[in-house]
C-alpha cells in the first residue's frame, strides 16, 4: 500500500517547479498530467512502461494533495488516482454509537489502517475500470460487469462496498461537508453556479453526465480539492455487500466483498441477514430485520421519491403490498412496534438515522426500492435528474433494480485494499 505521507523527493520536485500541474492552488485544473498519463493507455498492449511519466504523475498528485491522494497502478501498469482514507471509529462518526472500527475498514477479520477509494467515478477501457479526471463516467453496465471491471485489475482492487461508502457519508455528515453534485442536468439542484461541463447531453441539449472531477469544491466530499469527487448525482454508483430481498436487509459482513474470492452472486453462501441485536443469521430467518412500508394517509398513493407517500420502518415482517417501488427519506426511517432500538450496524450502513443528532442534517436523501421480489442491488448517490424529486445526496440509496440492469444513470467506483 502506498505511503500516506509525501515523499521527500516530491517536495523537492514541487519546489523546483518541475511537476506536472494536477490541481492548482487557486482551484483551476490543468490537464497536463492527465494528458500525459492518458497516453499510457495507448501503450499497454505493447508492454511499454513509461515509468518516468508515472513517477512524475504520482509525485505530483501526492505533493499537491499533501499526501492524501496517490496514484496506484493495476497489474497492467496503468494508473488510477485514489484518495487515501485512514480507518475510522464508529463512535467518532456518529453520536451514540459504541466505539469500534467501522466495518468499511475490515476484510475477513483484518483491520486495514488505510484504504483507498477512487477519487473519480470510474470510466472503463479494455475491460478495466480507472479513476481519472475529465472523463465521461462509465454507464450501461450491469452490477456483475461493474464488479468484474474493478476486480480484474488485480489483487486488492474491487468495487466500493456499501460499508466504505457509508463510512464516508457519516464522516461528511459529522464534519458538515455534505457534498453537492450534478443532481439537476449539470448543476446542483437550483444553483446554476454549482455546475460542471457536460460529458453528454440529451436530445434537448440538456446536460446529462458531467466530466469527472470537473465540479466546484462543494462537489468533493470534504469541500477541498484533495477530496473524493462526485459522490452525489451524475450517476448512481453500484456498490457491493448489500441487497434487498423480499424486504429483508441482507449483507456480506464488513468489507469482505473486497476479497476477490468472495462470491457476490445471487446464490452465494456469503449473504447474511441481521437480527434485532445486530448479530447475523442466514437469509430467510423469520426473526431477521426487514423494511416494511407505512403509507401517509394524506399523500398521493402513486407518489414516491422526494414527494414520498410513506416511510420505511424496520420490522420483522412485511405487510405492505406489492404495488410499486417505494421511497422514503432516511431521516424518517422508524421502528415497528415491538422493536426497541435499531442495531448499530444499520446506522453504520446508512440504513437508519442516527441515535443522536450529529453534524449536518440528512436532507431529503431517500432509500428507494421494492420490498418484494427476490433480489434488488444497491447503488448510491443519485443521478443527474434527482432534483426533480428532491431526493439526491450522499445517503441516497437505490436498491431499485435487479443486478442485470443496464442504464445510462448507473456507474461504478474503484476501491483498493492492501490484501
Amino acid at each position: 500500500m502506498p505511503s500516506v505521507f509525501i515523499q521527500d523527493d516530491a517536495v523537492r520536485r514541487a519546489k523546483q517547479g518541475i511537476l506536472y500541474d494536477f490541481v492548482a492552488p487557486d482551484g483551476s485544473e490543468s490537464r497536463d498530467a492527465a494528458d500525459v498519463i492518458h497516453a499510457r493507455f495507448k501503450e499497454f498492449n505493447k508492454g511499454i512502461r513509461s515509468s518516468d511519466d508515472y513517477l512524475d504523475f504520482k509525485l505530483s498528485v501526492e505533493a499537491l494533495s499533501g499526501g492524501t491522494n496517490t496514484v496506484i497502478l493495476d497489474d497492467r501498469g496503468l494508473p488510477s488516482v485514489m484518495v487515501l482514507l485512514p480507518k475510522m471509529d464508529s463512535a467518532n462518526l456518529s453520536n451514540g454509537l459504541e466505539s469500534r472500527i467501522h466495518p468499511g475498514f475490515i476484510v475477513d477479520g483484518k483491520v486495514h489502517d488505510t484504504v483507498a477509494i477512487g477519487k473519480y467515478v470510474s470510466y472503463v477501457r479494455d475491460g478495466r475500470a480507472y479513476s481519472m479526471p475529465y472523463r465521461d463516467p462509465a454507464n450501461m453496465y450491469t452490477f456483475d460487469e461493474s464488479v468484474s471491471f474493478c476486480r480484474d485489475k488485480g489483487k486488492g482492487w474491487g468495487i466500493v462496498p456499501l460499508s466504505l461508502w457509508s463510512a464516508i457519508a457519516l464522516w461528511c455528515k459529522k464534519n458538515g461537508t455534505m457534498p453537492e453534485g450534478n443532481t439537476n442536468y449539470g448543476q446542483f439542484n437550483d444553483d446554476a453556479t454549482s455546475c460542471a461541463p457536460a460529458a453528454e447531453v440529451d436530445k434537448d441539449g440538456r446536460t446529462m453526465r458531467t466530466l469527472t472531477g470537473a465540479g466546484p469544491l462543494s462537489w468533493f466530499h470534504n469541500h477541498r480539492w484533495d477530496g473524493i469527487a462526485d459522490l452525489v448525482g451524475n450517476v448512481h454508483e453500484w456498490v457491493s455487500g448489500f441487497r434487498f430481498c423480499n424486504g429483508e436487509l441482507q449483507i456480506i459482513p464488513n468489507a469482505d466483498a473486497m476479497n476477490p474470492d468472495c462470491d457476490l452472486s445471487f446464490t452465494s453462501d456469503r449473504w447474511r441477514a441481521i437480527l434485532p441485536d445486530g448479530s447475523l443469521t442466514y437469509p430467510g430467518n423469520k426473526e431477521s430485520l426487514k423494511f416494511d412500508y407505512v403509507k401517509y394517509p394524506d399523500r398521493n398513493a402513486d407518489a414516491f421519491y422526494g414527494d414520498v407517500n410513506g416511510r420505511w420502518v424496520v420490522s420483522q415482517t412485511v405487510t405492505s403490498d406489492q404495488e410499486k417501488k417505494k421511497g422514503g427519506c432516511i431521516r424518517e426511517i422508524g421502528l415497528a412496534d415491538g422493536l426497541k432500538e435499531a442495531p448499530q450496524i444499520l446506522i453504520e450502513l446508512g440504513l437508519f438515522p442516527e441515535r443522536l443528532p450529529t453534524g449536518a442534517p440528512y436532507g431529503n436523501d431517500i432509500f428507494s426500492g421494492p420490498n418484494w421480489g427476490e433480489e434488488f442491488m444497491p447503488a448510491m448517490g443519485g443521478q443527474w435528474y434527482d432534483y426533480t424529486y428532491w431526493c439526491g445526496g450522499i445517503f441516497r440509496h437505490s436498491s431499485w433494480y435487479e443486478r442485470s440492469l443496464q442504464g445510462n444513470t448507473y456507474g461504478m467506483r474503484l476501491a483498493y485494499y492492501n490484501l
